[in-house]
């Protein structure tokens, strides 16, 4: 009965073109990987919260949800322009009491930037361009 043949080890012999091959599958999968992470951390979207940059007449998209809205500055005409800002209330804390003299107001959110509390009031912005 014939032995069969060495599996890998420490005895195996290896071509150099093997070792290059092998080499150049784990360099391809070192890079897939890093791509893959810097993709998930970087992202094709913008997801900061843009709120503390806000003024009177300038427009945004929520691109949060509705409890944890995250806001992004776009032109009006944007047809993802969404919201437009009537007021800037800064050192407010309770929204209602902010906006309630704000006329035409459809809705406010509250945050704490810097150190500082503000409210921004605003409507559906109606100069947003067809989508």
């Amino acid at each position: 009965m014939s032995q069969p043949p060495p599996l890998g080890g420490p005895n195996a012999t290896h071509t150099p073109a093997q070792i290059r091959r092998n080499r150049l599958i784990f360099l391809a999968v070192v890079l897939v990987l890093a791509g893959m992470v810097t993709f998930s951390a970087l992202g094709p979207y913008d997801t900061e919260d843009q709120s503390a940059t806000l003024k009177a007449g300038d427009c945004f998209q929520n691109v949060g949800t509705d409890k944890a809205a995250k806001t992004k500055k776009l032109d009006c005409a944007d047809p993802h322009a969404d919201y437009k800002v009537l007021k800037m209330v800064e050192n407010a804390v309770v929204d209602t009491l902010a906006c309630s003299d704000v006329p035409g107001t459809t809705g406010s959110l509250t945050r704490s930037g810097s150190g500082k509390w503000f409210v921004v009031c605003f409507e559906d912005n109606d100069e947003k361009g067809e989508k």
